[in-house]
């Protein structure tokens, strides 16, 4: 609903397309032959919001900053949406990166191997990748102390 709403919102401010996709943004849209990126990220709450944003989105912000917008719709109680817009430069200031997180998939019942989501960007566990993430957090950490 709120990607939807903020499509009618881009339109009607004179963009020439705006379309729903997956990556590198929620919804791309073209305005006088440039291409804009708007990641939408939705919430009922009006006084504080906690919520994520992939490296993904973070890349085309870094390339684009001045066409890309981290959007957040807060859902009204008659279902319409009020959009607070961001520049990376914006957002980045209220931005912290957790240590990381490892997905797992299990089949509980034990009938078939699991399979990763290959169309997902993500890739295998190793212990290779575990200590190379895992150093780099901590020099990250380390550096953002002193």
């Amino acid at each position: 609903m709120a990607k939807n709403a903020y499509i009618n919102e881009l339109l009607s401010n004179g963009f020439d397309t705006a379309v729903v996709k997956a990556e590198p943004a929620d919804i791309v849209a073209t305005k006088d032959g440039e291409t804009w990126y708007f990641e939408i990220k939705m919430t009922s709450r009006t006084d504080t919001y906690f919520g994520a944003a992939t490296l993904t989105e973070w890349e085309q912000a870094f390339k684009t900053p001045d066409r890309y917008f981290f959007v957040v719709a807060i859902k009204k109680d008659d279902d319409t949406f009020e959009f607070k817009k961001y520049t990376p430069h914006e957002f980045i200031k209220n931005s912290t990166i957790p240590p990381f997180k490892i997905y797992f998939n299990l089949d509980l019942k034990g009938n078939k191997k699991t399979k990763r989501n290959k169309k997902k960007p993500a890739i295998a566990l190793t212990e290779d990748n575990f200590n190379r993430m895992n150093a780099l957090f901590k020099e990250m950490k380390e550096e953002a102390v002193s």
